[in-house]
């Protein structure tokens, strides 16, 4: 949670997503789990709204006090219209289903997600002068080389 505070105070320059050792060494799962601290961080920094239609004071009395909100249609509103975040990393389910699912930590997620956006990716291709200057650059390595 040592992000938070910085991060609430939404800087400009964010450095180090990835790094470890003293920024010595990159580690792909480590941006994956930045990446999701990052998530967090917006989330929170975004706020509680507010508004007088967020009030669910009918919810409140129905429900009462310690009373479950996971049937109420306002609490899936809610979690499908962006008001909650649900991480992807980590554990958010029963010790059993942990279990089932070959008790993956963090790291293995991070891992796995890894794993994936470097089979999948497809980058994006470069405008025709940064081809031309590739070239160039190129052709002397060439011509330097031999």
């Amino acid at each position: 949670m040592n992000f938070l505070m910085p991060m609430l105070s939404w800087p400009d320059l964010i450095v180090g997503a990835g790094l470890m050792g003293g920024s010595m060494i990159m580690s792909l799962e480590q941006l994956v789990i930045d990446a999701q601290v990052f998530r967090m961080a917006k989330q929170a920094h975004r706020g509680i709204p507010s508004r007088d239609e967020m009030w669910l004071d009918d919810v409140i009395q129905r429900v009462g006090p310690g009373g479950n909100f996971l049937g109420q249609k306002s609490t899936a509103l809610n979690m499908r219209s962006g008001e909650w975040l649900a991480p992807e990393l980590g554990v958010h389910n029963t010790q059993k289903a942990w279990e089932d699912a070959g008790k993956k930590d963090i790291l293995e997620q991070a891992r796995e997600k890894v794993e994936h956006l470097l089979a999948t990716h497809k980058p994006l291709p470069l405008g025709d002068d940064a081809e031309k200057e590739l070239d160039k650059i190129y052709k002397r390595a060439q011509e330097s080389a031999g």
